[in-house]
C-alpha cells in the first residue's frame, strides 16, 4: 500500500508538471493509475493516454515522464529475444555449478589431449631448432644489451625506493611463476656470447689502433712550424665530417619551443623518483611580517565596512553622490559687482557711492507725462495661427432627414436627364417576386427563359454592387498613410516630453510593451537600461504621451512583479524587492533631441549619462539619479 501511494504521488507530480488544467490532470492520473494495476506496457499506455490528452506534444512529454517507471519502459526490437537468449545463459551457468557440485563434470577425452601435447612439443622443438640455425646480428645484440640494462636499472631503482612487497604463501608464488611470461630476450645463447666477445674484441683493437696513429699525427705536428699547423689543423677540420647530432639536437630544441604553446602545462607527467630540493633559508622575523600585513589588512577592511554603514545612517554617503552628480560649474560663487545691472539704469551711475544729489520729479520731469501707453498684443508662442471650431454633431433624425433629401435630389436629377433624353432609361429591375407583374405574357410563353434572364440580371446586380464595394476599399500603402497620419502629431509649435524610472526592466514582456507602445506611437527618445535605474525618456505630442502615460502608469502592472523573479506575485506579502514605475518629469520643449527611439544599455553611471550628453540632456539622468539617491538616503536614515 505504501508502494502505491508513493507511485500515486509521483504521479499526480508529472501531471502538475506537464498539465494545466485540473480535470484533465484528474483523468490522466486515473488513467495510469489503471494502467499500472492491469499490468499494462508502453505501448497500451501511449494509446490510453492519446486518448486522455489531446495535445501530441504534451503526450510525448507524459510518456518520457513516466517512461520512468519499470513498467512502462519502452521495449527495442530485440528486447524479448535478449531476455530469452539471457535465460538460457543463466540455466546453462546453473546445470554447470550443479555438476561440478554433485562430482558428475564430464570426462575429457584421453586421445586429444594425447594429440595436443604432441603438436605443442614438435612446435617448441621447430622453434629451437630456427633459433640455433639463425645467424645473430650484431644490431640484435646491441638491443639484447641495451635491454638488460635498462632491467638492471629499474631494478636499481625498485631497491632504492623500497617497496614493500605482501607476503605470499608457496601456492601463490607457483601460481604467480606460471602466470609470468618467461623473458629469456635479454640471455644469451652460447653462439651469441660468442658473436658478442668477437665484436668487442674487434672494437678494443680498433680504438687502440685509432690512439695510435693520433699519437703519431700529434708528434708530426709538434715538429712541423706553426703556420704549417694552423693549415693542416684547417685542412682536417675542413675534411672533418659536419656535426650531425649537435645540429640534430638543435632541431628538437627548436621543435619543442613551438610546440611549448599548444601544449597543456598540466599534463606533465610526474617521475618515480622525487627530484633534488635545495635547501631554503629564511630570515628571522620573515613569517611575523607577513602576519602583521595581513592583520593590518583585515582591520583596515574591517574599519571600512564600519564607516561605510555609519555614512548610510547619517545620509553622508548620498551627499556624496549628490555632489558627484552636481555639475562643477553650479559650485563656483560668483563675484559679487559693484552694483547690480537693474540699479545701474535707474541711477546711471557705475557704483552705489555715485548717488544722483536731485530728486526724482526733477530728474524725469521730461520723460514722465500723463499719457498712458498701451502695449502691442502679442501672439501666444504655443498657438496656432489657424483657428480652431467646436465640431457640432447631428442627431440619428436629422441625419436620416438629410440622407433622405440628398437621395432625392439625385433622384430627381437623373429623371430629368432621363426625360430631356440625355441619358438612358435603366432596365426594369426585375426579380423573381415581379417577373409576372413586368414581363406579362413573355413570362408565360416562355418562362424558363424569362427566369434565366432574370437571374443573370441579379448577378449582375450583385457584382456590380461587390466591384463598387471593392473600389471603395483602401490599398495597404492608403491604410499605413491613414494610420500614420491618425497617429502623427503636429510639433512645430513644441515637443512634449516625459521622463520615467522604473526599477528593474530585465522581465522581456514588460520591456516589450514599453519598447514597441513608442515606436508605434512614433515617439522619439531612448531607454537606458542600468543595474540599478532603468530611465526612459519619449518625445511627442499630447496625444502620443497621454496613451503612453497610461500604459506606464496604469496598464503596466509593475507592483506585482518581484525583482529577479519571471512570475508575477501571488500574494501582496510575498517577499522580495517590488518593482516601481513612477514618472519624474513631463514638460514642453522647443525641438525634439532624439531622431528615433533606441534601447542602450550602461554598466555604470558615468557611460549612462554620456549616452544622454551625447543628445545634449544629459540633465535627464542627472534629475532620475539624484532622486534615487535621495530617497535611497531617506529609507537608510527610515531604518
Amino acid at each position: 500500500n505504501l508502494l502505491q501511494m508513493g507511485k500515486k504521488e509521483e504521479i499526480d507530480e508529472i501531471c502538475e508538471q506537464y498539465l494545466s488544467r485540473r480535470e484533465e490532470r484528474q483523468r490522466v492520473a486515473e488513467c495510469v493509475d489503471r494502467c499500472l494495476r492491469k499490468g499494462y506496457d508502453y505501448e497500451q499506455l501511449k494509446v490510453r493516454l492519446s486518448d486522455c490528452v489531446s495535445d501530441s506534444r504534451k503526450t510525448s512529454d507524459l510518456l518520457s515522464a513516466f517512461s520512468a517507471f519499470s513498467q512502462f519502459k519502452k521495449k527495442s526490437k530485440f528486447t524479448e529475444g535478449s531476455r530469452e537468449k539471457e535465460k538460457d545463459r543463466k540455466d546453462e551457468k546453473r546445470e554447470k555449478e550443479n555438476k561440478i557440485e554433485e562430482g558428475r563434470m564430464p570426462t575429457i577425452d584421453k586421445q586429444e589431449v594425447k594429440r595436443i601435447a604432441e603438436e605443442m612439443l614438435a612446435k617448441k622443438q621447430k622453434m629451437e631448432q630456427d633459433r640455433k640455425s639463425r645467424v645473430v646480428t650484431e644490431e640484435e645484440l646491441t638491443q639484447k644489451e641495451l635491454r638488460y640494462k635498462a632491467q638492471q636499472e629499474i631494478a636499481d631503482a625498485k631497491q632504492r625506493l623500497n617497496i614493500p612487497t605482501a607476503p605470499m604463501s608457496a601456492a601463490q608464488k607457483e601460481q604467480l611463476a606460471l602466470l609470468r611470461p618467461k623473458d629469456r630476450s635479454a640471455a644469451l645463447d652460447p653462439a651469441e656470447a660468442l658473436t658478442y666477445m668477437n665484436l668487442s674484441m674487434n672494437k678494443k683493437n680498433r680504438m687502440e689502433e685509432l690512439k695510435a696513429k693520433l699519437a703519431k699525427s700529434s708528434a708530426t705536428l709538434s715538429k712541423l712550424p706553426l703556420a704549417a699547423a694552423a693549415a693542416v689543423a684547417k685542412v682536417d677540420a675542413a675534411l672533418a665530417p659536419p656535426p650531425a647530432k649537435k645540429e640534430k639536437k638543435e632541431e628538437v630544441v627548436n621543435e619543442k619551443e613551438d610546440l611549448v604553446e599548444f601544449l597543456d602545462p598540466r599534463l606533465k607527467l610526474k617521475s618515480a623518483t622525487r627530484g633534488r630540493r635545495a635547501i631554503v633559508f629564511h630570515e628571522k622575523g620573515e613569517f611575523e611580517t607577513i602576519a602583521n600585513k595581513q592583520r593590518a589588512k583585515a582591520k583596515l577592511e574591517k574599519l571600512q565596512q564600519e564607516i561605510s554603514k555609519a555614512a548610510k545612517q547619517t545620509g553622508i554617503s548620498s551627499a556624496v553622490k549628490l555632489a558627484m552628480v552636481t555639475p562643477a560649474g553650479a559650485s563656483k560663487v560668483e563675484m559679487i559687482p559693484p552694483i547690480e545691472w537693474w540699479d545701474q539704469v535707474v541711477i546711471e551711475a557705475d557704483d552705489y557711492e555715485m548717488l544722483p544729489t536731485e530728486d526724482d520729479a526733477t530728474r524725469y520731469d521730461n520723460t514722465i507725462s500723463d499719457l498712458i501707453e498701451h502695449p502691442i498684443k502679442l501672439q501666444p508662442p504655443n498657438e496656432s495661427l489657424q483657428p480652431h471650431y467646436l465640431r457640432v454633431y447631428l442627431t440619428t433624425k436629422e441625419r436620416k432627414k438629410i440622407r433622405r433629401q440628398n437621395r432625392k435630389e439625385t433622384l430627381k436629377e437623373k429623371q430629368e436627364k432621363i426625360r430631356l433624353g440625355l441619358e438612358k432609361p435603366p432596365e426594369p429591375k426585375m426579380k423573381i417576386s415581379n417577373l409576372m407583374r413586368v414581363l406579362g405574357t413573355d413570362a408565360i410563353q416562355d418562362p424558363t427563359k424569362m427566369e434565366a434572364h432574370v437571374r443573370k440580371q441579379m448577378m449582375d446586380r450583385q457584382k456590380k454592387h461587390e466591384k463598387e464595394n471593392e473600389d471603395r476599399k483602401l490599398t495597404k500603402e492608403e491604410k499605413a498613410a491613414k494610420k500614420t497620419k491618425k497617429l502623427s502629431e503636429d510639433v512645430s509649435l513644441g515637443v512634449h516630453v516625459a521622463v520615467y524610472r522604473i526599477k528593474s526592466l530585465v522581465h522581456p514582456a514588460k520591456k516589450f510593451k514599453v519598447e514597441m507602445n513608442a515606436k508605434q506611437l512614433q515617439m522619439t527618445g531612448a531607454i537606458l537600461m542600468h543595474k540599478d535605474m532603468n530611465v526612459v525618456v519619449v518625445e511627442g505630442g499630447p496625444k502620443q504621451q497621454k496613451f503612453y502615460k497610461n500604459l506606464m502608469l496604469t496598464r503596466v502592472k509593475w507592483e506585482e512583479e518581484i525583482i529577479g523573479e519571471k512570475k508575477a506575485a501571488v500574494d501582496k506579502d510575498q517577499p522580495g524587492e517590488r518593482n516601481k514605475c513612477e514618472m519624474i518629469w513631463e514638460g514642453i520643449v522647443k525641438k525634439r533631441a532624439f531622431r528615433d527611439l533606441r534601447v542602450h544599455t550602461a554598466t555604470i553611471e558615468k557611460q549612462a549619462r554620456e549616452i544622454l550628453e551625447k543628445h545634449g540632456v544629459a540633465h535627464y539622468w542627472d534629475l532620475a539619479y539624484s532622486t534615487t539617491i535621495l530617497l535611497e538616503g531617506q529609507n537608510s536614515v527610515d531604518i
